[in-house]
Order: C-alpha cells, then sequence, then structure tokens
C-alpha cells in the first residue's frame, strides 16, 4: 500500500516528466517553407487553417507557430512544427499525407488542376544549448526576424560561443526578444545552398558558400521579435556600435586566425509576421 509520503513522490514525479515533456530543448522543430503558386497565398493560408490544422492534430504534428513575410511581394508561408524526434516525424507526415481525407480537401483546392502550394522546403532544427525555452505567452504586436548564419569553415564552434557569451545579452539591452536558437539537424542532407533558398528574402540567397556543404556544422538559425522593423533597425544600429560587442567580435576573430566567423554574405535576414490562427503570437 502506498503511503501518503510516496504518493506525494510520484505526483511529484509526474509533474516533473510532464515539464520536461514541454521543455523546447528535447525536441525536434522543423521549418517549412511553402511556396505558393502566383497570387495564391491566401489560399495556402486557407488550406493549412481551413483543414491543414486539423489533420495536423489528428497525426500528432504540434504546429508551434505560422507566419508570412511582411513583404507583400514575397508569397511564401512559414510554419514552424515540434517532433519528438525524425521517425516520428516521418511516420507522422506520411500519415498525414496519406489520410484519405486529408487528399479530398487537397483535392478541393486545385485551381486549374495545380494545388495552391508550388513546392516546400524542410529544414530541421535541433536547440542550441544557449537557447531560451520556447515562450508561447501572447507578446502583443511584435514582428519576428528569422535571422540565419553560415559559418565559415570551422567556425560554426566559434560562433556559437559568441552568442552564448555575448550576443544573446547585448540583444536584450537594446530591447531584441530572443525566441529561439536552433543547429540543422546532424545527418540530415540538407546542404547551406538548400537552407539559404528557404530562409532568405525571395532572390537574395546567393552567397560566398560552397553551396554543397551540409547545413549541420555550418549554420546557426534564429528567431528574434521586435517591435517593428523600424525598432529593428534601430537596435542593430546600437548594437553595433556597443564596446561590448566590438571587443566580443575583435577577440572572437582573433581566436580564429583573423577571420570573419561568417561567410561572405553568409548572414540572411527575413521579416515575417505570425498569422490569425499561429499559436505563437
Amino acid at each position: 500500500m502506498l503511503t501518503r509520503f510516496s504518493m506525494m513522490l510520484l505526483a511529484l514525479s509526474s509533474l516533473t516528466m510532464n515539464v520536461w515533456s514541454q521543455d523546447s530543448s528535447n525536441k525536434l522543430f522543423e521549418l517549412r517553407s511553402y511556396v505558393s503558386e502566383p497570387g495564391r497565398q491566401a489560399d495556402v493560408l486557407k488550406l493549412i487553417e481551413g483543414g491543414g490544422m486539423t489533420f495536423m492534430k489528428k497525426h500528432q504534428l504540434a504546429l508551434v507557430a505560422a507566419w508570412v513575410p511582411t513583404d507583400s511581394k514575397d508569397e511564401r508561408v512559414f510554419t514552424l512544427v515540434s517532433h519528438k524526434d525524425k521517425a516520428s516525424s516521418d511516420a507522422a507526415w506520411m500519415a498525414f499525407q496519406n489520410d484519405p481525407a486529408w487528399k479530398d480537401v487537397v483535392q478541393k483546392s486545385l485551381v486549374d488542376g495545380k494545388k495552391p502550394v508550388k513546392s516546400i522546403e524542410r529544414v530541421f532544427m535541433t536547440a542550441n544549448d544557449y537557447s531560451p525555452s520556447l515562450n508561447m505567452k501572447p507578446a502583443g504586436a511584435r514582428v519576428f526576424e528569422l535571422r540565419t548564419y553560415i559559418a565559415t569553415k570551422g567556425n560554426l564552434a566559434g560562433l556559437n560561443t559568441r552568442f552564448r557569451n555575448h550576443t544573446l545579452k547585448l540583444f536584450e539591452k537594446y530591447g531584441m526578444t530572443n525566441i529561439m536558437y536552433w543547429s540543422a539537424l546532424d545527418g540530415d542532407p540538407l546542404t547551406c545552398g538548400k537552407l539559404l533558398d528557404a530562409v532568405s528574402p525571395v532572390g537574395k540567397a546567393e552567397a560566398k558558400i560552397d553551396v554543397n556543404a551540409p547545413a549541420a556544422g555550418n549554420s546557426l538559425i534564429y528567431f528574434i521579435a521586435h517591435a517593428s522593423e523600424d525598432a529593428a533597425k534601430e537596435s542593430f544600429g546600437k548594437f553595433r556600435v556597443d564596446p561590448a560587442w566590438e571587443k566580443a567580435r575583435s577577440e572572437s576573430e582573433a581566436n580564429a586566425g583573423g577571420m570573419s566567423l561568417t561567410a561572405d554574405g553568409g548572414v540572411k535576414s527575413l521579416f515575417l509576421k505570425t498569422t490569425s490562427f499561429s499559436p505563437l503570437k
């Protein structure tokens, strides 16, 4: 028979396991970039909200966020989905795509024989050790900035050290909210070139990099948030001239033999705003 004390321990253990299961640090994240057929971004959004979310829930695919670019000329739609691991992701998406009811929804979305989604780019990511846990509490009007860095050869560790020890604190100092920081999933076939195609502003994916190099081990992907795009510009302006940042950058580059830790053209920034149905606001 369980004593009152042992029952309390079991309850505490259960609570701890439940809290841990919600910890974003032990999950796999998938950033999906939906390329719309010309003029059909609204149809993509309707397809996700009007049917996709129901079937995602049915097949245990956890939607974390959904965005569209602030640039109205960019008709992509972005979603962030969390998974237990890659195997469960593959199984869940397979079940989702083969669901007869979902196929019927997609069939009804066709216009002139075309789906609203032209193609999908997928980026699998794991949280870095210095990343904040994902905070899902509504935070008022704000814009999100997706930033992606391709490191120079052998310098991703140094780049992460600089973020861990300096950059995040300085971002907060100047009013930027750190959302999450990731690395591309080890072993995933995604290349640096494909990564930049997926996350760069349209027409601005070029960089002086080996486009065939694996994204894993060579890239940093993160989200920060700002009150507005103008606020982002002001914050970064102050950040870049902060003596603490200049010192951290100089020391990190000295440790890399005087080399920049990021490739020429390898830093990309894309501003996004959440959709009405995005869980993360």
